[in-house]
């Protein structure tokens, strides 16, 4: 059987192409490699974008919150104290009862405002993968962020329910009604109603101070880069 040798040009020919072949698959690599980061990039600068929009409206609504439920506080305190003036003065619990009626029962109405907390921005980033795209500390920043909401809408709820006994103030507002109620009761409630106060505004104070610290460290980011 007999075998030629190809020549050394031959040789070189396909040594090239071989080459330009490998170039080729390296170069359509890369330029997939470089869409899909650019892709990842985006979609982690739109959600950090959407966030930050969202943490801003929410920073707005608590403020609003905060500032209702301080005006609020304030009457309800200024009424127990004025009260308490009175029961300590030895006035009688008829003359308190009318002042109250006339003047301090409207204030003693609970109007706690508990601002509705966002997160529809984070659950869309997390359902998309978004949040995978951003850099850890980032990521870090924005997941505290929206679990201390959660912790917040709980601490509300069991705080307020814990320092606030429904019931008694139910029991109290009717016993105004009738007729039957004395100052002492209408303090221990005003006490009750400051307490739930005090107790919401400083969960939604501690919520408002870090939301605004994540909307400062990431709001003025550019596009998030992708990990490696």
């Amino acid at each position: 059987m007999h075998f030629e040798v190809p020549k050394a040009k031959k040789f070189k020919e396909f040594g090239g192409e071989y080459v330009m072949i490998v170039i080729s698959i390296l170069t359509a690599l890369a330029l997939e490699h470089a869409v899909q980061s650019w892709h990842h990039r985006h979609l982690a600068h739109e959600a950090a974008d959407k966030m930050n929009a969202e943490l801003r409206v929410t920073i707005k609504d608590v403020s609003a919150a905060l500032a209702h439920n301080e005006k609020k506080r304030l009457a309800i305190h200024e009424m127990r104290k004025q009260l308490l003036a009175g029961i300590r003065a030895k006035t009688s619990d008829a003359e308190l009862m009318q002042r109250f009626e006339r003047e301090w029962q409207e204030v003693l109405r609970l109007d706690l405002d508990t601002p509705g907390l966002r997160r529809e921005a984070w659950e869309a980033a997390v359902a998309n993968q978004a949040v995978t795209w951003m850099p850890r500390e980032q990521l870090e920043r924005y997941a505290g962020a929206y679990g201390m909401m959660r912790e917040t809408s709980g601490l509300t709820y069991n705080g307020t329910l814990t320092l606030l006994d429904m019931p008694h103030l139910m029991g109290v507002m009717s016993n105004v009604q009738m007729g039957i109620s004395n100052p002492q009761e209408i303090y221990r409630l005003a006490t009750q109603m400051v307490s739930a106060y005090d107790n919401l505004d400083s969960n939604l104070q501690s919520l408002n101070k870090q939301l605004q610290t994540v909307v400062d460290e990431n709001g003025g980011a550019h596009a998030a880069q992708p990990k490696t």
